[in-house]
């Protein structure tokens, strides 16, 4: 199945545009009568379709099918509105739109709102306009998103971290994933994507050529080089070092040295 693309809909309509604040915990279900974008300047809303659960807060966008079921949920009292739509093309499947906290979006959202509710001349044409601007929007941030520099952007924080704290014995994907505000899982994927290795392997390289450094620069023993750039023991960073390198720890450093 080819995967839903947010920059292919083409509106046939503008049905509604309406803004509301439904107190905490306020459930409902219902069938969505049109296409839904859902966005929340405030709060959180969880909407259950099909036994998975999307999210809609200050940094997601739902997007609900026209004659989908759902169950709604308010997690957090908040503003949000909601613009019905029907497309050229049937939408098929729900889904999150990241924001990425881009301002621009939300102003698109106040202008939509308010056009709608003056109803002054062309206000159709306005609202579709803005709405095309906030799907190109959301469109360009999910391109980059998926891109390399995006997905390293996601990643970065962590990233840095380990460069920083590479001596600390205790670097472990669960924690750098948490840092990265995902799932162990997820983290490991989208870090595979970026160094075409997992956490633990870039990590181990990492502090090989920072021993490579101390091996060429100081007179540090085998042992206090291990320990210095967070091997358990030197026996352990002579195995990974070679089979990193080809070469012993003693040896790169005779032959590094003979270089020049």
């Amino acid at each position: 199945m080819k995967k839903f693309d947010i920059s292919n809909i083409v509106i046939s309509k503008i049905n509604d545009v309406y803004g509301y604040t439904l107190p905490r915990d306020t459930e409902c279900e219902a069938t969505m009568e049109h296409n839904a974008l859902i966005i929340k300047s405030r709060g959180v809303s969880e909407y259950v379709i099909d036994g998975k659960k999307y999210v809609a807060n200050t940094d997601n966008i739902v997007l609900i099918p026209k004659g989908t079921e759902y169950g709604m949920y308010i997690c957090r009292e908040g503003e949000c509105v909601i613009i019905e739509f029907d497309a050229a093309e049937p939408i098929t499947s729900p889904c999150e739109l990241d924001t990425d906290g881009d301002k621009e979006i939300a102003a698109c959202v106040r202008s939509i709102l308010q056009y709608w509710k003056l109803k002054g001349p062309a206000y159709r044409s306005k609202c579709l306009s803005e709405l095309y601007n906030l799907i190109t929007r959301l469109s360009t941030i999910h391109s980059y998103n998926h891109s390399l520099a995006g997905k390293y952007r996601m990643i970065h924080k962590s990233v840095k971290y380990i460069e920083t704290n590479y001596r600390r014995a205790d670097l472990y994907t669960p924690d750098l994933a948490k840092m990265s505000g995902m799932g162990e899982t997820y983290y490991r994927s989208i870090f595979i994507s970026v160094f075409s290795m997992p956490p633990a392997k870039y990590i181990q390289n990492y502090r090989v050529e920072k021993a490579k450094e101390l091996l060429v620069n100081s007179d540090l023993s085998i042992d206090d080089i291990a320990t210095g750039v967070g091997f358990a023991n030197a026996s352990y960073f002579c195995k990974v070092f070679k089979s990193t390198t080809g070469l012993t720890p003693t040896e790169f450093a005779i032959k590094s040295k003979k270089l020049g």
